[in-house]
């Protein structure tokens, strides 16, 4: 197995920022039209979907779009899962020369009003009923011409929208030439012209638009394929289940295949993205940490329930493989033939197999960027030969502007500066990392002062604290705007201590809160896989998620992982007490993003009174009075 060993090479990038995406799609076409531009899971298994396929969808959406009225310039904002016709959409948008805003599929319809407002779109395309819903509450959206649903399957009812339209009805009749439409709408499209509004998440206020242009997109993919060079010369499987709203799913889906060999593989919906990893095998796997802390449960869980013989030879694999990692990690020339080859065994016979349970025995490059990666985790994929690095990027960035270069690096950097001359990363005066390069945004639409902010002489000031290590490694305090600041005068990294809690395979996240407060404390979500389990051995009252929270012995427990990691934390650091939360941090509940990255201001608003109650001399008296029954008292 290829677990990601390649080292990063500089991309052949210069001539294709000189193009557009119509341009690339149109020559794609043109010399490759029976090449897979991307495969779709159906009842039978994966589709090919060829250039020739994918363009005409692309013209004939377009010229709808435009019998709709839609011009150069106008704005039209996508509203679904993940799925091939979102990237056709969006496709079909850029190639007429108006510009995508994508709206996460979670969005209320709130946040759906200020998107369409903000933007000022006159059209929506919605993935199925379910996204109409929302449509439909939304004023903003019941007041444009069109509302395309993109589900083939879905019918009118008398209660939808009476704007809502299938996309057969809004679809003209098949193209006769989409490459001559194509080629011509190309050359109407110059690199600098606006294709996207990507909204940022809105963890620290309104989200902004974020002004991407062809160079932007482009650019930011080719950062991207830094890391994985051999995706230019070879067929490379990619997933895509992450939203497409977000940038990194959107330019795996939407630029990788017209620059490189990758294929995008589209599975059912983002839900099922299990499923879509075991069944593609990705060659080329990137998420933030969560999805790998849950890939790791699972593989967990299947050791655990093996016969005795089998957890017996992983245990033996797994001491082989420490040793093994430890040279890599403090004496790569060294060269133990025998432990080499035993090692061999061990992942051929051991962690190849338990690898394929979750679809990742053929990786050949595998990355994890958006939050920190807990030691403890990203130890345990390199134990099982996977070759997992961290980077580092934003929405603002398109593309990952750091990167873990070197192979086997420990948890706790983001990397250094990629290898590609168009790209550079300094860190000013205060520790704030700075970057410029073609993937960097040309701003935030319709707000000049957040612009004027961020983007200074060329600069874009990112906002996160780095410390650069003796190595040249870059080690990410915090965010800027997140940083607590006690009523003691202790300025203390919330993000650091929430990766040591994250740390145990109980936890699955951590928010520590302490604004202004004489100590620290922490909200914890329980893993609803292992950390579910582990409960209900615990205390088998417990029935239901929800229940955790109720249990005086898990609780007790939890402490014990507190303490593990209150041991590694300066005494400013260490938490005081923290509140097992009584369900799941989900985006439904709007507390965080579709990609796990924390609504602070949100989860203190909505855990308020939890969090109160951490900082009475008393435990709280609201749980015990709602759950009936005295609390684990702090310590």
């Amino acid at each position: 197995m290829n677990n990601g060993s390649q080292e990063l090479a500089v991309n052949p990038g210069s001539e294709i920022l000189k193009q557009t995406i119509t341009e690339l799609l149109a020559c794609r076409c043109r010399e490759r039209p029976t090449a897979v531009a991307y495969r779709v899971l159906g009842c039978d298994g994966w589709a090919d979907v060829t250039f020739g396929d994918h363009a005409h969808k692309v013209v004939q959406l377009g010229q709808a779009m435009q019998a709709a009225g839609v011009r150069r310039g106008d704005r039209v904002c996508i509203l679904g899962d993940v799925s091939p016709a979102w990237m056709v959409a969006d496709a079909a948008t850029i190639a007429i020369g108006a510009i995508t805003v994508g709206a996460y599929f979670t969005s209320s319809p709130e946040e759906l009003d200020y998107y369409i407002q903000d933007s000022g779109a006159c059209l929506l395309f919605v993935g199925n009923a379910t996204q109409l819903a929302i449509a439909a509450s939304s004023p903003q959206a019941l007041g444009l011409s069109h509302i395309v649903v993109l589900d083939p399957d879905w019918q009118a009812t008398p209660e939808d929208p009476a704007n809502a339209c299938s996309v057969a009805a809004f679809l003209g009749a098949p193209v006769a030439a989409p490459l001559a439409v194509l080629t011509d709408w190309a050359a109407q499209s110059v690199p600098s012209d606006i294709v996207s509004l990507g909204y940022t998440s809105g963890t620290t206020g309104k989200p902004k638009g974020v002004i991407n242009t062809h160079v932007n997109l482009l650019g930011g993919a080719l950062a991207n394929l830094c890391m994985m060079p051999s995706a230019y010369h070879q067929e490379t499987r990619i997933v895509v289940h992450l939203p497409l709203s977000h940038i990194v799913a959107r330019v795996q889906a939407a630029c990788y295949p017209l620059i490189s060999d990758s294929v995008p593989h589209f599975g059912r919906s983002s839900v099922s993205y299990e499923e879509t990893v075991r069944l593609t095998r990705p060659h080329y796997y990137v998420a933030p940490p969560r999805f790998f802390q849950r890939f790791a449960a699972t593989i967990l869980n299947h050791v655990n329930s093996s016969p005795a013989a089998e957890r017996a030879d992983y245990r033996l694999a797994l001491s082989i493989s420490r040793r093994v990692l430890k040279d890599r990690q403090t004496r790569p020339t060294r060269n133990d033939p025998f432990l080499a080859e035993l090692h061999e065994a061990c992942q051929r016979r051991v962690f190849a197999p338990l690898l394929s349970v979750v679809g990742f025995d053929e990786l050949r490059t595998v990355v994890t960027a958006s939050a920190p990666m807990p030691a403890d985790v990203m130890t345990l994929w390199q134990l099982w030969g996977v070759n997992l690095k961290e980077a580092y990027g934003q929405t603002e960035t398109v593309g990952s502007n750091v990167a873990q270069r070197e192979d086997w690096l420990p948890a706790g950097t983001i990397g250094s500066p990629i290898d590609d001359p168009a790209w550079e990363t300094r860190v000013d005066a205060t520790g704030e990392m700075i970057v410029r390069g073609p993937g960097v945004t040309q701003g935030y639409w319709n707000n000049p002062e957040a612009t004027a902010e961020a983007l200074r002489d060329g600069w874009l000031y990112t906002g996160d604290i780095v410390e650069v290590q003796k190595n040249g490694q870059f080690k990410l305090i915090d965010r800027r705007k997140d940083i607590i600041k006690t009523i003691n005068g202790k300025t203390i990294s919330p993000t650091q201590i929430e990766n040591e809690l994250r740390g145990s395979p109980y936890i699955a996240e951590a928010v520590v809160i302490g604004e202004g407060r004489k100590y620290l404390t922490a909200l914890i979500e329980v893993d609803p896989i292992v950390g579910l389990a582990w409960a209900r051995e615990i205390d088998p009252t417990i029935q239901a998620y929800a229940d955790i929270c109720k249990s005086v012995e898990v609780k007790e427990l939890l402490w014990a992982e507190v303490h593990k990691a209150n041991r590694r934390l300066a005494r400013a650091e260490q938490i005081k007490d923290f509140t097992i939360l009584p369900e799941e941090l989900t985006p439904e509940i709007g507390v965080v993003t579709p990609t796990r990255k924390k609504k602070r201001r949100a989860i203190t608003e909505r855990y308020a009174a939890f969090i109160a109650s951490m900082y009475d001399e008393a435990e709280t008296e609201l749980l015990e009075k709602a759950l009936g029954k005295k609390l684990a008292r702090s310590k």
